[in-house]
């Protein structure tokens, strides 16, 4: 194996790509300042709608006809999504500046963690959760881990108004048994 000198095109090639790179690490930058920016903006308002709810509810609540006291349960339900929505956008905006990192996953192992870990989360709360044996798959677990954490989360909420609230984590083979695929189902 012999060492080639640097024409002059491989040295403005190895110029451009330093150049990309900065270039990429500024915006990187740039993207994570202005998502701060955008989450304390948006959060602003937030806080405001909830103290302002709050001290009517505090102060007004009980002369509150039925109606009234919806509507302000309802306002209150909205800001709290509100502020969830923005705290997604923000895991969201990081996890997509991460390197990725691929390999093989166990999802049966995230899975158990995530359910007990909504289980402590809402303690006075019974939830059936079954997973079932799941292949490994591959990719980047933190982004599975995500994306499994917001869809055994959605099965917890949407199970709420359930009498005996199911949720199940399994796989099933697809395309002629060639690529698994994985669902979380629930009974709400």
């Amino acid at each position: 194996m012999s060492a080639t000198p640097d024409t002059p095109e491989l040295a403005r090639m190895k110029q451009q790509l330093v150049a990309a790179e900065e270039q990429a690490r500024r915006l990187s930058a740039e993207l994570e300042k202005f998502s701060y920016s955008v989450s304390h903006d948006l959060r602003a308002p937030l806080r405001a709608i909830n103290g302002f709810s709050q001290a009517l509810l505090e102060d007004y609540g009980s002369t509150l006809p039925p109606d009234g006291q919806s509507l302000l349960a309802r306002v209150r339900e909205s800001a709290t999504r509100m502020g969830r929505m923005i705290d997604d956008l923000l895991v969201l905006s990081r996890l997509g500046r991460k390197q990725l990192d691929i390999g093989p996953v166990d999802l049966a192992s995230i899975a158990q963690v995530i359910a007990q870990e909504q289980r402590q989360a809402d303690p006075g709360r019974a939830v059936d959760v079954v997973v079932r044996s799941l292949p490994t798959a591959v990719g980047d677990a933190g982004l599975l881990r995500q994306v499994l954490l917001n869809l055994v989360a959605n099965a917890f909420k949407f199970t709420r108004r359930q009498a005996h609230p199911q949720v199940e984590i399994g796989s099933r083979a697809d395309d002629g048994g060639r690529e698994a695929v994985y669902y979380v189902r629930d009974n709400g």
